[in-house]
């Protein structure tokens, strides 16, 4: 099997998951920040205690029986438990109260995958995480997609990335940071026909060579011959070189073989 017949799809997504050192290894993290449209549920452990989902809101506040207003953004989960356990003792209500804070729903911090990957959508950045391992959270590539990446950065900036230099190594994988959004289109084209067991359009992978794209739409039937290709690039007509490389738009004409 060629290297990029096994990065292509899932696999790319099991390779760079496993492949990459996770970043929460390399850093320490404080833990999560809260943000306007979280949900979170709180537990008020103790006489009269209460458990209360909500949302943060927009000016970075909760409502909490007992304590009232109570800022959570950019907090912790174990921050705003402090701070409400502080508040709920400061007003007598509890001499030792204990509270517990979960996230239910995240939504402040969050990157867009879209495009060609296995389920693309919104994802929360509930810890730090590298481009390999979002693209293993959304399911990979789809089979045909490129592995060439845009990823557009809150800021607006642009920048391009190639996930099988990643996955052997030879590239950055970059921090992913909130707001952010990736892109996945699919890979560019070749198109074969005539004496050939699967006739039609098929993906471009990295490094495919002419011999890769027959193998790839099933090789020449017993009529044909790998021998026998006629090659159509930008207007012109030539016999095929099996190990040159396949360019974006090439169409391959398996002629029959002469008995």
């Amino acid at each position: 099997m060629k290297a990029w017949e096994k990065l292509s799809g899932m696999a790319l997504a099991l390779a760079l998951a496993g492949g990459i050192p996770n970043a929460a290894a390399q850093t320490t993290w404080p833990g999560y920040q809260l943000g306007a449209e979280d949900q979170i549920e709180v537990q008020i452990h103790g006489q009269g205690g209460a458990v209360v989902k909500t949302r943060v809101k927009s000016d970075g506040s909760v409502t909490l029986p007992l304590v009232g207003k109570v800022r959570a953004a950019e907090q912790t989960t174990q921050g705003l438990a402090g701070t409400i356990e502080t508040e709920l003792k400061r007003g007598g209500l509890m001499s030792n109260p204990i509270v517990n804070v979960e996230i239910l729903e995240y939504a402040s911090r969050t990157v867009t995958m879209l495009g060609e990957f296995g389920n693309p959508g919104l994802m929360p950045l509930d810890r730090p995480l590298r481009l390999s391992e979002m693209v293993a959270r959304v399911g990979g590539l789809k089979q045909g997609a490129s592995d060439n990446i845009v990823l557009r950065r809150a800021n607006g900036t642009i920048e391009r990335h190639n996930l099988t230099a990643i996955a052997r190594n030879e590239a950055r994988d970059v921090v992913m940071q909130p707001g952010d959004s990736v892109f996945a289109t699919a890979a560019p084209q070749y198109y074969i026909y005539g004496q050939v067991g699967n006739a039609g359009a098929f993906a471009i992978m990295p490094q495919m060579t002419i011999r890769q794209a027959l193998a790839r739409a099933g090789g020449p039937t017993l009529a044909g011959s790998e021998r026998k290709i006629t090659l159509y690039r930008e207007g012109e007509e030539s016999d095929a070189d099996l190990n040159a490389m396949v360019q974006p738009g090439d169409v391959l004409f398996v002629r029959e073989r002469v008995f």
